[in-house]
């Protein structure tokens, strides 16, 4: 425990701007999870990507930089769904999908990052269409894959506020799928 302490202290001291930035950005996503609609969550998760992306980008993770910076373009485009037909095309999750894929092969080539590059390549490809669904219940069960994946990438990225922020998201978003049960519960008992 002293040694968890001692690291937690190392980092802070290292990169001080960059793990306050990750706070701001831990408070946006954590309170995310909590929106009514997929699109809330998209819009709200666009928002929290650009912290995201600020503060990896100051650790010099740069894949998971580069991709919450697609996150922010992703998240704008699907809040926008349903309002705007050109958000509503079915192309977008492929091609956020493809856009991922390609820019953490150009961040892993470009900056050495090695396998962790797959955890954050996995959960954003993963993300894309757990936003992109229509299904709260399916897209918050999605996520919870995707916060593991970003867990496991913020841990080896050196980021304090990532791997707290996929803690609370973890327990964020079981408590909102529990409310979704009782919900489905409390409306099969009025049936």
């Amino acid at each position: 425990m002293i040694a968890l302490g001692n690291e937690i202290v190392r980092l802070v001291s290292e990169h001080p701007v960059a793990q306050g930035v990750g706070l701001v950005a831990l408070v946006v996503t954590c309170l995310s999870y909590q929106a009514r609609t997929t699109r809330g969550i998209a819009l709200r998760q666009a928002v929290g990507s650009l912290f995201w992306t600020t503060h990896l980008l100051l650790l010099g993770a740069w894949t998971g930089g580069l991709l919450n910076l697609l996150g922010l373009v992703r998240g704008s485009v699907y809040s926008q769904r349903g309002a705007y037909a050109w958000a509503s095309r079915p192309f977008w999750p492929w091609l956020f999908g493809a856009l991922c894929v390609g820019a953490a092969a150009w961040a892993g080539l470009a900056q050495g990052e090695g396998p962790r590059l797959l955890l954050s390549t996995a959960a954003q490809c993963l993300g894309c269409y757990a936003l992109w669904t229509f299904h709260v219940r399916l897209a918050r069960l999605l996520l919870v894959v995707v916060s593991l994946l970003w867990l496991l990438y913020d841990v080896l990225a050196g980021s304090i506020p990532g791997t707290l922020c996929e803690v609370l998201s973890q327990i964020s978003l079981y408590v909102a799928i529990a409310r979704d049960a009782r919900s489905a519960a409390a409306r099969s008992a009025l049936r």
